[in-house]
């Protein structure tokens, strides 16, 4: 039968639609569903009426109203998840859960953060007196400190910074460019803050938070001592079980690692080294900015230990979104969804730090080399979250994945 053909009413059929646009996770995902003889169709319109549809496909183009009315209809994203995706959020959900659990896995493993709103660079002063814990913090002037866009991604307008001048000078450079901008009719690929630049757009000039930076990291000789953040998927199905995917990446800057020093004409820290974002490479991929955790020349014993910190803290992390922010944060029953969560490790200890969670992380980022790594992701998705909508009862264990969270939130809230 052809993919989008008019189908008979074959209520035995298993019916897919691969509405995603991405050249890398379309055909890995058509290839999965195929093995399990999944029927794929063009447009929701070919399946029998009553008859249970997965969709896979970037958030806008989902049916939403289905989503949450119809469960016959499963797709690959929960609705409400910003108490996790955006970063002032995520900073927010994981205080309010700490300071009712102190002891939880999360007190140590996420860097101390503050938020702040910026609309204009000469607000600055009055977003610091309202900020006042982080003020004191860069009067003291004895830290390293990272600022983020909260919605931005890719590594769009990241900077580090120690003192209050250098980051009013961070963002009156960011006024500067969105005047720019604003000049340029056709802006190019590197000020919209496209492939190779660290820039932000005016829409996203108003929320931030600052984190301690991890000034620390460890580095490994084998590698170049170059800087690194371990990429973890994480799949959450239905409301709600979160399995940790055990094929782990390590995302490599290209130049060694330094601890960051201001320009040669001083001002702001220079990022060289700092930042471990593959994307920020634009077209061009350097050798060996792309590994499995696993094959790291590395203590066993110790990636081990990272691995098992890495699943307690994501196991939390979830608990706090699901009893924290309820409203930021709903898993559906007929749903299921892939994150990508980034950690660093702690040079000095080994210790785990949670940095941020990615809705619809950037799978090609893994290069067509290690594209295995993520067609092993989707079919460990299709036996934890996509067989068992389908009704087949014989689940299959599926060692690929380890469990780290289990609660029943299908009541409601």
């Amino acid at each position: 039968m052809k993919k989008g053909a008019i189908i008979g009413l074959d209520k035995d059929s298993k019916f897919a639609r691969v509405s995603s646009t991405d050249l890398y996770v379309k055909p890995l995902w058509e290839q999965v569903l195929k093995e399990h003889s999944i029927s794929l169709v063009d447009s929701p319109q070919n399946v029998p009426s009553g008859t249970k549809l997965v969709e896979i496909g970037e958030y806008d183009d989902l049916d939403v109203e289905r989503l949450m009315s119809d469960s016959n209809y499963f797709a690959c994203t929960y609705i409400y998840r910003k108490a996790l995706i955006r970063k002032h959020y995520l900073g927010y959900t994981i205080e309010r859960y700490i300071s009712k659990n102190p002891t939880s896995a999360l007190a140590k493993a996420f860097p101390t953060t503050y938020n702040i709103e910026v609309d204009y660079a000469e607000f600055l002063d009055d977003a610091l007196d309202e900020t006042y814990g982080l003020r004191e913090e860069l009067e003291e002037g004895r830290k390293t400190w990272i600022l983020k866009p909260s919605m931005s991604d890719r590594g769009q307008g990241i900077r580090i910074f120690k003192t209050v001048d250098e980051l009013q000078q961070i963002f009156e450079e960011f006024e500067e460019e969105n005047e720019s901008d604003i000049e340029d009719e056709e802006p190019s690929l590197e000020e919209e803050g496209g492939s190779g630049s660290h820039g932000i757009i005016t829409s996203q000039l108003r929320h931030f938070v600052v984190q301690e930076y991890i000034s620390r990291p460890l580095l490994l000789p084998a590698h170049g001592n170059r800087k690194f953040h371990i990429r973890t998927y994480v799949l959450c199905v239905g409301a709600i079980k979160v399995y940790v995917y055990k094929d782990m990446l390590a995302l490599f800057s290209h130049v060694s690692y330094q601890q960051p020093e201001a320009e040669e004409d001083g001002g702001i820290l220079s990022l060289v080294g700092q930042l471990t974002n593959t994307c920020l490479q634009g077209s061009v991929r350097y050798p060996g900015t792309v590994h499995r955790f696993w094959n790291l020349e590395y203590d066993e014993d110790k990636k081990q230990k990272i691995f098992d910190d890495i699943c307690e803290i994501t196991g939390e992390l979830f608990k706090a979104a699901t009893s924290v922010d309820r409203i930021n944060f709903q898993p559906l029953p007929n749903a299921y969804e892939i994150y990508g969560l980034d950690f660093l490790v702690n040079g000095d200890d080994n210790s785990v730090s949670i940095l941020e969670v990615n809705a619809y992380p950037d799978f090609k980022q893994t290069g067509d080399d290690l594209n295995n790594v993520i067609l092993n992701l989707f079919r460990s998705t299709y036996n934890l979250a996509i067989k068992g909508f389908y009704g087949d009862d014989n689940l299959d264990d599926d060692d690929r994945s380890r469990l780290v969270l289990e609660q029943d939130l299908s009541g409601g809230w």
